[in-house]
This record gives structure tokens, C-alpha cells and sequence, in this order.
């Protein structure tokens, strides 16, 4: 694999300390650009962001932003050089509101072409729950408009619901034009339908993005997170996906999404990472 990018909240608890730093190291580590993660613009404006990332040979390929956020983000992304805005996921509960969230996925793809960009949807596990005879994605990839919106398949997701990545790709060719790289070993936790959390439930979120938690806490996060393995070592058939994802009429882009340092260290970590993809 000649092209490879990365996603901020991979490593944005180290980042929020040394912006110019770790991205800097990211350059090194031969990545070609990143996924903006909920805002982490190292306190640059647009232009500047865009300057700093060309200094180091790095581009700005996509960005996760909460719906509420988005407004902003269409003001702020397109002078960066972003080519997508990402919706993280949205809890779909029945088959009206599957509907209902195709249709909201259009209307923000109108907002994003506007703005120069396209609109994309990131899966999760729930997103591959079946309502009737379709599971949910089937009917947001089914009832939205491929010049309005993309996807972005997370791979380790769709096989942690037991959801062959590749032969979803060949089922919706085209329709997927970032691919979330992640690793998994075999999901253990029943699936259930996502519930929207009230934000005055959602608890206080640090600096980088994350939850605060005590280290009680934060240890189980961590162990649950493990899921995440060393590439090519765990339930994941990377080389049929990429297969399927190039057989595509576009030209996927591929992004790591790394929730767990296997090593012990984030940039060892998404080194080996880098290495796997490059003799991919």
C-alpha cells in the first residue's frame, strides 16, 4: 500500500501536550496525512493549519464532527485543503428512524458540497443490526445520494458483528471511499442497539477528546480497548478488504484508527502499524 493516513484521536492524548511535535514524528513515521478528531486544530486558524501540515508533508484527507459542530467545521475545514467531513455514528433504533437519518445524511451532504466537501457516515457494530430484512446500513447506504455521501467503513466494526468487510464492500461497490484500518480480536459483548446518551449524561470530557475517568476506570477502558491488536493478528482478512475496497470505482483512502497501543508506546505502535500497510 502505497498511501496511508491516520486518525488524531490514535494518539490526541499525546498531542494536546506537543501539537507541532507529535505531528512532526506522524511525518516520520510515514504517514501522508490525517483524520481531524473533534476539533484538534492545535489552536491553528485554517490557513495556517494547512501551511504547517504542507511544511512537514503531511495533507488534512478527512475530519470526525459531532452534528452540532458541523456549521462550524464547513467554515473552517475547506481552507484547510479537508476533503471530508465525517459523521462519527447515530443511534438508529427502528426502521422510521433509519429512514429519517438517510434523509438528514442527504441534507448535510448538500451543506458539505457546498462547501467544496462531501459528507460522510463512520459505522459501528449497532449500525449492522438488521431491521426486518435489511440491517441499518443497508437502508443509509440504499436511500442516500453517492454524489452527496460517502462512507466510511470501519472494518474491525463490521467484523466484530460478524459482518465479512469485504464481501459488504463488493455488495455496495463505490459507496465506500474511506476505509477505517483497525484490527480486532473476537468481540465478546452482545450487540444491542445504540441508545442516544442526553448530554447532560455524557459526563466531562478532557482536553483531547476523552472521557475523565479515575484510573479505576480508565484501567478497564484500556483493557476493553485491547480488542484493538497488532494488525494482522487478530479476525480481520486485511488483504481481501483492500481487494475489495481497490476494485471499487473510486480510489479508497485508507486510515488507521488506533485505539490501543499494543507495545506498550502510540508511536511504536502506529510504526508497525505503517510498516504492515506498506508491504500490504
Amino acid at each position: 500500500m502505497d498511501k496511508f493516513y491516520v486518525q488524531m484521536d490514535s494518539f490526541s492524548r499525546q498531542l494536546v501536550h506537543d501539537y507541532e511535535g507529535v505531528m512532526t514524528k506522524i511525518a516520520q513515521l510515514g504517514y501522508n496525512g490525517v483524520e481531524i478528531f473533534y476539533g484538534l486544530h492545535g489552536g491553528y486558524t485554517a490557513e495556517g493549519l494547512k501551511k504547517f501540515f504542507n511544511s512537514i508533508n503531511l495533507e488534512v484527507i478527512s475530519s470526525h464532527v459531532e452534528t452540532e459542530d458541523t456549521e462550524e467545521n464547513l467554515k473552517y475545514l475547506p481552507r484547510t485543503g479537508c476533503k471530508y467531513i465525517i459523521n462519527p455514528g447515530l443511534a438508529v433504533t427502528n426502521v422510521k428512524e433509519a429512514y429519517e437519518t438517510a434523509k438528514f445524511l442527504n441534507d448535510m451532504g448538500r451543506k458539505a458540497k457546498n462547501a467544496g466537501m462531501k459528507y460522510g457516515y463512520h459505522n459501528h457494530s449497532n449500525d449492522f443490526l438488521k431491521l426486518g430484512d435489511k440491517m441499518i446500513c443497508d437502508i443509509l447506504i440504499e436511500e442516500t445520494d453517492p454524489e452527496l455521501v460517502a462512507f466510511e467503513l470501519d472494518i474491525a466494526w463490521a467484523y466484530r458483528a460478524d459482518v465479512d468487510a469485504a464481501e459488504y464492500i463488493r455488495k455496495y461497490p463505490g459507496r465506500f471511499e474511506l476505509i477505517h484500518v483497525k484490527e480486532t480480536k473476537e468481540f465478546p459483548m452482545k450487540l444491542d442497539f445504540m441508545k442516544p446518551i442526553p448530554k447532560d449524561k455524557q459526563g466531562e470530557k478532557d482536553i483531547s477528546g476523552w472521557p475523565k475517568l479515575d484510573p479505576e476506570a480508565a484501567k478497564k477502558l484500556d483493557e476493553g480497548l485491547s480488542i484493538n491488536c497488532e494488525l494482522g493478528k487478530g479476525i480481520v482478512d486485511m488483504r481481501a478488504v483492500k481487494m475489495s475496497a481497490d476494485a471499487q470505482p473510486c480510489t479508497p483512502l485508507y486510515i488507521v484508527e488506533r485505539d490501543y497501543a499494543w507495545t506498550g508506546d502510540i508511536f511504536t505502535t502506529l510504526a508497525a502499524d505503517a510498516g504492515y500497510l506498506r508491504a500490504l
